[in-house]
């Protein structure tokens, strides 16, 4: 089995698993509390197409189509985000927010509510604040650590320190606002729910997503670079600092337009990368799209398992994804032959 993900042409594999994130697509538009036919899906999503009435089923697929697709585009974003921060920190525990990210999104969130503004211009203005503090803490990051100009590791240790700040702010802010209601809305928000999704940003994330994984493809010959370190870059004339600025500032755009529209979540970033090094071995050339498509399909049965497994209950994806990938991740660790950075 190994063999056929290592030595199958990628077009193939990538072509493979494409196929695969459209057919678990198309399941997710069907399943559900209440659940559609293929052939009733198939015949609304002709209706909608053609832009005749749908009818109850319609409105069904209306909700349904965003949600979807926001799964897809959040999965393969924070899988790729996962594989930038771990060949740049050279850390098997590194994830989309290990810089701090999620306390300046979380800090952005709560200051939009905290500040009224969510009720001015309503829910959508908390993922913007994510957004903007997400974005804003990075920019500090990099700006500051950058200053020092030695290696990647003040990068983190400025993100680490700059984020508890950020952590310790929203925790005040939160406490003051425990009886608002916008609070309440924060704090469903950061489990990661994707239940509000809305077509307009969802398409503009899938864009984000699209073209970042079209870059990074140009950049395969890098990110193995900075995953061999530092002293195997410089004897061939390739210093990885002004790389290292780049791509954080990258994933911060990336990560922040996950966050506006799916709050936190965790483990994609985290577990894909390590499952499909297991399979695929450390070449970002094969890492990146098959990782991407996984994490893509991960998010969207995550999603479905989310709506079915307590009827009537929609369980957020950032829960439903703690709950699957901390035994999965496990599991993974468990391996022995399994090595961060190599082959097998």
């Amino acid at each position: 089995m190994d063999r056929i993900w290592r030595e199958s042409p990628v077009a193939i594999l990538a072509g493979l698993l494409g196929a695969t994130l459209l057919c678990s697509c198309l399941a997710g538009l069907m399943i559900g509390y209440l659940p559609l036919s293929p052939a009733a899906a198939a015949e609304v999503l002709g209706d909608v197409l053609t832009g005749s009435d749908a009818g109850a089923a319609g409105a069904i697929l209306a909700l349904r189509l965003p949600r979807v697709l926001l799964a897809a585009g959040v999965g393969m974003g924070l899988a790729l985000s996962g594989i930038l921060m771990q060949a740049i920190f050279r850390n098997p525990m590194a994830d989309p927010y290990i810089m701090g990210i999620s306390s300046g999104a979380s800090l952005g969130a709560a200051c939009a509510v905290f500040l009224g503004i969510g009720s001015a211009f309503g829910a959508g203005s908390i993922g913007v604040g994510a957004f903007v503090g997400a974005a804003a803490l990075s920019a500090v990051i990099v700006a500051a650590a950058g200053q020092v100009q030695r290696d990647v590791s003040y990068f983190l240790i400025f993100g680490i320190a700059i984020g508890a700040v950020c952590s310790g702010i929203t925790g005040v802010l939160i406490y003051f606002g425990a009886n608002s209601t916008g609070m309440d809305v924060t704090l469903y928000w950061l489990m990661g729910s994707i239940a509000a999704a809305k077509l307009p940003w969802v398409l503009t994330l899938l864009a984000v997503v699209a073209v970042m994984l079209g870059f990074f493809m140009t950049q395969t010959r890098i990110l193995n670079l900075l995953l061999a370190g530092e002293e195997t870059a410089i004897p061939l004339g390739r210093p990885l600092l002004p790389f290292v600025r780049l791509y954080l500032l990258l994933n911060a755009l990336l990560v922040g337009c996950i966050v506006m529209n799916a709050g936190l979540i965790g483990f994609i970033g985290l577990l894909v990368p390590h499952f499909v090094r297991m399979l695929t071995g450390a070449d970002h050339r094969r890492l990146v799209p098959v990782a991407v498509l996984i994490g893509g399909l991960a998010a969207v049965w995550a999603d479905i398992l989310g709506r079915v497994l307590v009827p009537g209950v929609d369980v957020p994806l950032g829960v439903m994804l703690a709950l699957l990938g901390a035994p999965a991740f496990v599991v993974l660790l468990m391996r022995r032959a399994y090595r961060f950075g190599g082959a097998g």
